[in-house]
């Protein structure tokens, strides 16, 4: 059943329907009492002990309490969790940037019906904004080719490509049918001297990808494939990339347009080589091709006034779920100092339906569909589809997310374990499962690694 389960989920990514799919089964309900869901921060690696809850009223279940940065009582199901509402406990904006409003009807920059500025087409997360089927000439003879991007101008960016330089010679970028590789691939900057600062990035790549995470490549890296996760340093996840994702498109912000909270935001670029954790798989009857182009386009730096922060938990290290056991993992991260939440994204496998994430007590990311775990902005221009547990479709809240020093983010993965083998952390789709947050902050930051 999980082959099949996996085969169709990624035909429907190799069709680049991935923004269409349907939802998973209901969450596992997580048990109250000994044996419940565990709650874990950095270091810490035995489950705190749960206690039955009051009855809740309305959708989920009430907010766990806090006991100093480990939360105890019931794990939330769904729902929206309440607003934090403690004295003292309204986050400040000290990052200097012009001031945050409500996210605005009409001022949409995601979300059903929103439009993508750059295209006048509907934003879209699986689909080129482009309508031409090769926009860039290739001819290539794969499957793909409308996903090209044609550089920025030498003065306005850079583009970073990961990909043959002969399409007739492919090399190990070519995949066979029903191969699927989980590794890394390094390509070196070129055409960047100096570091420079840049605001806006466009990322496409061929269908069959299910994720990719960037970081800062070894400075003599050759370029090509290898068989770590991080192109010959061992590392599972670095530093000094743009972030990850697992949809096929990517425009942050929407068209370069940014809200305007967020104007003076850069980040630093420098020459060298630029390494990718790439999750990859061809489950056709013909040979496909793994190949990427993103788009890095600068701003000045005497305009940059705010610099980017990170969010990085990486959760379930300690993992050992047998066949038909379900299992709910909270983590909790403390924030590095005061600041505010611009970007997450939810990543884990197969086995886990739902991913919820709060910000103190209050629900501001849920992710129902682990084909294609969703990137939501947090900002005054864009719309995120409300948080509906009941349809167990994916939303989040809208706006800024202020936060003090000393927040505390909370993720959770509720696993349940369907197939015939005992699930442990492993970067593989159908073999393991892992329970990680990744995203952008303005300040401070929030990080942890989790049994």
């Amino acid at each position: 059943m999980a082959k099949r389960a996996r085969e169709w989920s990624h035909a429907i990514l190799i069709a680049a329907l991935a923004g269409c799919a349907g939802q998973m089964d209901a969450p596992v309900q997580p048990p109250a009492g000994p044996g419940g869901p565990s709650v874990k921060t950095p270091g810490v690696t035995t489950p705190t002990s749960v206690t039955p809850a009051a009855t809740p009223s309305g959708p989920g279940m009430v907010p766990p309490t806090m006991t100093g940065s480990v939360p105890t009582g019931s794990v939330p199901v769904g729902g929206a969790m309440p607003t934090d509402t403690t004295p003292g406990s309204t986050p400040v904006d000290t990052m200097g940037g012009p001031a945050a409003t409500p996210a605005t009807p009409g001022m949409t920059a995601e979300g059903p019906g929103a439009v993508n500025p750059a295209c006048g087409k509907q934003v879209s997360f699986s689909k080129p904004c482009t309508s031409d089927p090769d926009p860039c000439g290739l001819k290539s003879g794969f499957v793909g080719d409308e996903y090209c991007l044609l550089p920025p101008k030498a003065d306005e960016g850079i583009q970073i490509h990961f990909g043959p330089k002969d399409y007739k010679n492919p090399g190990d970028y070519a995949m066979k049918p029903g191969q699927e590789d989980n590794n890394s691939v390094l390509a070196k900057i070129e055409g960047l001297t100096a570091a420079k600062m840049w605001q806006h990035v466009n990322l496409s790549m061929r269908p069959g990808s299910h994720h990719w995470i960037t970081m800062s490549g070894p400075a003599n890296g050759k370029e090509g494939f290898y068989a770590d996760t991080g192109c010959g340093t061992g590392a599972l996840f670095g530093g000094g990339g743009f972030g990850g994702g697992q949809t096929l498109v990517l425009d942050d912000p929407p068209g370069g347009v940014p809200a305007p909270e967020n104007v003076g935001l850069g980040r630093s670029i420098s020459p060298g080589t630029m390494c990718f954790g790439l999750h990859a798989y061809n489950f056709t009857s013909q040979q496909s091709l793994r190949e990427i182009w993103i788009n890095l386009y600068f701003i000045d730096p005497s305009k940059v006034t705010q610099r980017t922060g990170n969010v990085g938990g990486i959760g379930g290290f300690g993992l050992n779920l047998p066949p038909g056991q379900s299992k709910t993992e909270m983590y909790s991260m403390s924030a590095s100092g005061a600041g505010r939440i611009i970007q997450l994204f939810g990543h884990r496998h197969e086995w886990t339906p739902h991913f919820s994430a709060w910000l103190d007590n209050k629900l501001i990311y849920d992710s129902w569909s682990w084909k294609e775990s969703v990137v939501f902005n947090y900002n005054s221009i864009t719309m995120n589809p409300p948080i509906n547990a009941d349809a167990k479709t994916d939303g989040a809240l809208s706006g800024p997310q202020m936060f003090n020093a000393g927040a505390q983010l909370k993720f959770a993965c509720y696993i349940e374990n369907t197939s015939k083998v005992t699930l442990q952390f492993k970067n593989d789709l159908d073999m393991g499962e892992m329970c990680n947050m990744w995203g952008t902050t303005v300040g401070g930051s929030f990080s942890g690694m989790f049994q």
